[in-house]
């Protein structure tokens, strides 16, 4: 997981996309290989992170990777609907403009933290022809984006001992898929899942699931003499761990916490 525009009523044009706070003046184009993240492109170089997420560019002539629209806000609808980016139109503000690429980009505190580039170009019979199309995008560390957008996209910011936002390079802590009937369930990961040990916060009720839990969840328990304090917080909540690591617990104080057990290996489903 970014546009800001307004959609209108069927068969009316779109509305004027807002303005970002702050305009961009560097290149809306670089050729291949060059920019802070090459991969994705002049996007890449828009975007000004605390830790870096993940981007994407189109490199060709002529587009083939999805539909192109008839205007630059609706390739940026199009880019979301194709899941080419996380981002919704709703979410992004226009931060510079060209004869042939728009800018959208979002803010936080007039910081740009997700960056897509549309593009007015050639497109392949199948594509829909020529049009505009998504051509490059980067994103931030998604805790790094505006809470609601962290929050509809099921994850959860939190934060360390000095109020610093944690990346998920250290800590990952997110909702269940839907699709799987998962969302009841929250999962605590220490580094980016599953390559970190991973924690469940929620009854596991399906019974192919239960031999992936190393114990059954608690709604409260009694934090342990030797749990330690991960540093990681958010609102009253804090997380510890088991000297072992073999468990979490959550809660706002040592008398009255929830007791997370490990997954003994990933969780996945179609």
């Amino acid at each position: 997981m970014l546009p800001l525009l307004v959609l209108a009523a069927c068969g009316q044009p779109d509305q004027p996309d807002p303005p970002a706070s702050t305009s961009y003046d560097g290149p809306l184009h670089l050729p291949e290989g060059e920019g802070r993240h090459p991969r994705a492109g002049a996007a890449g170089d828009v975007v000004d992170c605390e830790a870096w997420g993940t981007g994407s560019s189109f490199r060709g002539d002529v587009y083939v990777e999805g539909a192109t629209a008839d205007t630059a806000a609706g390739a940026v609808r199009t880019a979301a609907s194709e899941g080419l980016w996380p981002l919704e139109a709703d979410d992004v503000v226009v931060a510079a403009e060209s004869e042939d690429r728009v800018l959208y980009v979002v803010e936080v505190a007039g910081v740009p933290k997700a960056a897509l580039i549309v593009r007015d170009g050639l497109g392949a019979e199948g594509t829909g022809g020529n049009g505009w199309y998504a051509e490059s995008w980067a994103t931030c560390d998604i805790v790094e984006l505006p809470a609601d957008i962290v929050e509809r996209l099921g994850r959860e910011v939190w934060t360390d001992a000095g109020g610093r936002i944690v990346p998920t390079r250290r800590l990952q802590v997110f909702r269940g898929a839907e699709h799987c009937g998962w969302q009841h369930l929250t999962f605590v990961s220490l580094g980016r899942y599953p390559e970190g040990p991973t924690f469940i916060r929620g009854p596991v009720r399906e019974p192919a699931l239960r031999d992936l839990v190393a114990e059954p969840y608690l709604t409260r328990t009694t934090l342990p003499a030797d749990a330690v304090d991960s540093g990681f917080r958010r609102g009253r909540d804090r997380l510890w761990l088991a000297a072992d690591r073999s468990r979490a617990y959550l809660g706002a104080g040592p008398d009255a916490v929830e007791l997370l057990p490990r997954l003994v290996e990933p969780l996945g489903c179609g």
